[in-house]
């Protein structure tokens, strides 16, 4: 995970579970995603693709659904500040690995948002499972061969 990736990964809760982050499709370039952590933060929390399952364990472990959000990490950061961050919170440097991206101004606006996909927590089998992990929910063929 040395090189930058070419999509980093927005999550947010999903319409079902906080309707203020309802929003049409297509996601109009005004749209504004803004989260209370990116709001309080200041920069918006990015995930790379590798790091989806972590995160969705870490912070998302009692919603039954998210919306994963794709941002082109060249189009973002043509126009916003992008800094990759390592597990301790320091910034990166060099060819060193990275955790996650941080970028502002706040907040992610609809313009920068190449897709998205709605990720429903389910079991191996398929059903709804609102108690275990999301990595059956992200091993779907929709999902996995969007994450990359």
């Amino acid at each position: 995970m040395s090189t930058v990736p070419k999509y980093i990964y927005k999550i947010i809760p999903h319409s079902s579970v906080d309707t203020r982050f309802t929003f049409p499709v297509p996601i109009p370039s005004s749209h504004q995603f803004l989260t209370e952590l990116d709001l309080n933060d200041r920069f918006i929390h990015f995930s790379a693709a590798e790091q989806i399952p972590t995160t969705l364990n870490l912070f998302f472990k009692e919603d039954p659904a998210v919306t994963l959000l794709r941002v082109e990490t060249a189009r973002i950061g043509a126009w916003k500040k992008i800094e990759w961050v390592l597990p301790d919170q320091t910034p990166r440097t060099g060819d060193m690995p990275y955790l996650c991206a941080h970028a502002w101004p706040v907040p992610l606006e609809g313009e920068y948002v190449e897709s998205f996909r709605e990720v429903h927590r389910q079991d191996a089998n398929g059903e709804k499972d609102v108690q275990g992990g999301w990595e059956s929910s992200l091993s779907s063929k929709d999902v996995q061969g969007w994450l990359v």
